[in-house]
């Protein structure tokens, strides 16, 4: 029997892993790729999620941002020089390769291509059914992401909890990729109730567009008008994928069953205002082996308690993401006009992903655009 069943070894469940196997407890993770596996992602390693880690990762970095440009559908710019690094741009299949060789280093037992099938958890443990077998454990952690099983299985998934996406890496000439490096570019308005994105590469640019939306539809258009205002519309694509990110995060939900718990994306505890989910994979999966490590001689209390743990140092923060998200998308145009106007917000929302402010700093920009829309009813009532 192992101490702790985890389904996925992307980043929550590497770090997971890691950690417990070298804190002498025994692992298994079911992975249903193989080893390094694709993934779609901007890649974008932010600052303060660096700051969690405690070991050498810079061989899997790209490019390092400390620039970022914002328009809206490619009307005005403000840019924002960082002191300091903004993100780290990573490829995933890279950065998750690392991350899953250091768990297994530490111990723990990866099955690659073993898809999860079946969970039966109960107050004395797990049944686990993955790639035909039958696997025991005193406890499950479901890492396998937005599309995975895990939630599904527990009873915690909620279908309309998950926005649209679409991404393409892109060819360009060494002039563009010279231009755009160190730089991200993010137009406000490419995509209703979401934006889009450039982020530089070592050989290429990884574009996209995403909504924090549910039903959000003609992602296609939108990317393909986008592209073509950013000078990219005949640039050669390397890949092109869809896929869902979770739009939940803020919203207290039950995220733990018996003698099992879910993490990062899994979990929906991706940032509603910026889509941004790699610190939210890695501060879940601490904050996993804290519950597991505390309660080592009494696991069935460790689920219980990493609620807790997520409740008041993640969704706490992401509440206050959330109300600001209703206001910002709802009122993208005139979110940007106070942008231009008063560049710093725009800085204060690069301290909150570089990890030196919190979304709470965004308060007044909000009661500001509510003001100003006010002020456009009254003006064209008039």
């Amino acid at each position: 029997m192992y101490d702790v069943i985890i389904a996925g070894a992307g980043p929550s469940g590497s770090t997971l892993a890691c950690r417990l196997a070298g804190a002498g407890m025994e692992v298994l993770v079911l992975e249903k790729d193989q080893i390094p596996r694709e993934k779609p992602c901007g890649g974008g390693v932010t600052y303060k999620t660096s700051r969690l880690f405690d070991f050498s990762w810079q061989e899997t970095v790209e490019d390092t941002v400390r620039t970022v440009i914002f328009n809206f559908r490619g009307k005005g710019e403000v840019k924002v020089d960082s002191p300091l690094p903004v993100a780290y741009m990573v490829m995933r299949r890279n950065f998750d390769r690392l991350l899953a060789e250091r768990a297994r280093a530490a111990g723990a037992v990866i099955l690659e291509g073993t898809a999860l099938k079946e969970i039966t958890a109960g107050n004395g443990g797990v049944l686990i059914s993955a790639g035909g077998k039958i696997y025991r454990g005193k406890l499950f952690a479901g890492a396998d992401g937005v599309n995975g099983r895990s939630a599904r299985q527990l009873g915690l998934y909620s279908p309309k909890e998950t926005g649209p996406t679409l991404e393409v890496e892109i060819e360009c000439s060494p002039e563009i990729l010279g231009k755009s490096r160190g730089t991200i570019k993010i137009d406000c308005g490419a995509a209703p109730w979401g934006y889009g994105w450039i982020f530089p590469k070592k050989n290429h640019l990884s574009t996209g567009v995403g909504a924090f939306m549910h039903n959000v539809k003609g992602l296609r258009r939108h990317l393909h008008d986008f592209l073509h205002r950013e000078g990219l519309g005949g640039a050669k694509a390397l890949s092109c994928r869809g896929y869902p990110i979770p739009i939940g995060g803020g919203r207290k939900k039950k995220i733990h069953a018996k003698s099992a718990i879910l993490l990062g994306d899994a979990a929906g505890l991706v940032d509603p205002f910026c889509g941004e989910g790699i610190y939210y994979v890695i501060k879940s999966a601490y904050l996993a082996a804290q519950a597991i490590l505390d309660n080592a001689t009494s696991l069935g209390d460790a689920p219980g308690y990493y609620q807790e743990l997520v409740d008041r140092q993640i969704t706490a923060e992401l509440a206050i993401a959330r109300r600001l998200a209703r206001i910002f998308y709802t009122f993208p145009s005139a979110s940007f006009n106070l942008i231009e106007r008063r560049p710093e917000i725009a800085e204060q929302m690069i301290r909150i992903v570089y990890g030196e402010g919190n979304f709470s700093d965004l308060k007044d920009a909000a009661l500001q655009v509510i003001r100003n829309i006010l002020s456009m009813k009254r003006t064209s009532r008039a």
